[in-house]
């Protein structure tokens, strides 16, 4: 109790502090903070202008990718590569041209990205041609790129049964020590039908999880503040009738402890940390009531998009209420590692084999839903790095 009081304490701090030096919409990654940095020492890798950037990756070389979701419709593309200082499309700019005669050949809207230990790129396409509509047939799937060939060698359409309607995939992690092929997880926060999705990468079936469970659902009740801003979604549109309403989003976060035994996971609005057994849950056998009863809370944290695991089995986790990110040891001890006025909505981050912590900042709170309409949001979005002096854990196909 020691520890969560003090990590309680901190962040009561933080949100004070924080306030104070992020009041003004206008600090973007060309602009310096209006002060030192609170905590750690964020350095600006990449300004990207142009649309909203979410996913980052990095492989063992050193080669960075970004991922730019259709949250406002059509984007340039959907995956670049950082080129100097700027993003090209990646692979190709033809594979970024989402055909819906072609769903499974092109890619419509890359939210997360990975590299694994055999330096294949794996992009998450949600296959939306905008965010909050239905996916396209055919088109949710995971993308394999070789890095060396620069060329796709093996595609995984997400079968219908472990998709909904308003399907709305997040995040995802690789566990080869279950099934004959290994299994994906992967995350969907559909408002109000949230799941762990359970794909079979040999079969290509897949099975929807945890449904039902508190755990992964969009708590309501709580206003989160953002930038010293509650985070409220304002009705837009000609007639903007209604009032405004908690922004709460469910399953989002998740990742794989390096033993591959145990998933941890939270949803977004939801402020704490679960963990349930990765074998149960890639079980199709083990009944889904029995499993959500073996769900584990182990603590609160922050308003966490994304996780990141390295060597030692540490944590990390953003909070974008308090412009931060994370460490949390396995016995609970939460540090601050960074705390940046210029981390507006720290949106994905990834470890390097340099030791760097590398993060994506969306600014998602300055939409225009979140502010009666006003669009707040300013180029160029920023491509940070902090210094952790840890390695990542890339997954291993046996």
């Amino acid at each position: 109790m020691r520890y969560l009081s003090c990590y309680l304490w901190t962040r009561l701090f933080l949100i004070a502090f924080t306030a104070c030096i992020t009041s003004s919409p206008s600090a973007t990654a060309q602009l310096p903070p209006a002060r030192a940095t609170v905590v750690g020492d964020l350095e600006l890798v990449a300004s990207l202008a142009g649309d909203q950037p979410a996913g980052v990756a990095i492989s063992a070389s050193g080669r960075l990718f970004v991922t730019y979701p259709r949250h406002d419709g059509d984007v340039a593309f959907t995956v670049g590569e950082i080129k100097g200082s700027h993003a090209v499309a990646y692979p190709t700019t033809e594979l970024n041209r989402a055909t819906v005669d072609h769903a499974k050949d092109t890619l419509f809207s890359v939210q997360t990205l990975q590299v694994d230990a055999s330096e294949h790129l794996w992009l998450l396409d949600t296959g939306t041609l905008q965010f909050g509509q239905p996916p396209v047939k055919g088109a949710p799937k995971l993308v394999e790129i070789d890095l060396a060939s620069n060329q796709v060698i093996r595609t995984v359409l997400l079968p219908e049964e472990a998709l909904v309607p308003n399907s709305a995939l997040k995040d995802f992690r690789f566990d080869f020590h279950h099934g004959q092929g290994g299994v994906v997880f992967i995350t969907d926060s559909a408002p109000g039908a949230e799941a762990m999705i359970v794909l079979d990468l040999q079969s290509g079936h897949g099975m929807r999880r945890l449904i039902g469970s508190p755990a992964i659902s969009a708590r309501g009740g709580v206003t989160q503040i953002v930038g010293s801003q509650p985070l409220l979604d304002w009705p837009i549109g000609p007639k903007k009738q209604g009032s405004p309403k908690p922004w709460l989003v469910g399953l989002n976060a998740l990742e794989l402890s390096a033993d591959k035994k145990t998933l941890y996971f939270s949803a977004f609005t939801g402020h704490r940390l679960y963990a349930v057994d990765a074998g149960n849950l890639a079980d199709p056998w083990f009944d889904n009531a029995k499993l959500i009863g073996t769900i584990k809370e182990l603590g609160p944290i922050g308003m966490a998009g994304h996780f990141s695991l390295d060597t030692n089995g540490r944590l990390y986790f953003m909070d974008m209420e308090q412009n931060a990110i994370y460490r949390r040891t396995s016995d609970g001890r939460v540090t601050a590692i960074v705390v940046d006025p210029r981390l507006i909505w720290p949106d994905t981050m990834v470890l390097g084999n340099d030791e760097y912590l590398y993060v994506t900042t969306s600014q998602q709170d300055l939409r225009a839903e979140f502010h009666d309409g006003d669009e707040l949001r300013q180029q160029p979005y920023g491509l940070y790095r902090v210094y952790v002096g840890s390695m990542p854990i890339r997954a291993i196909e046996r």
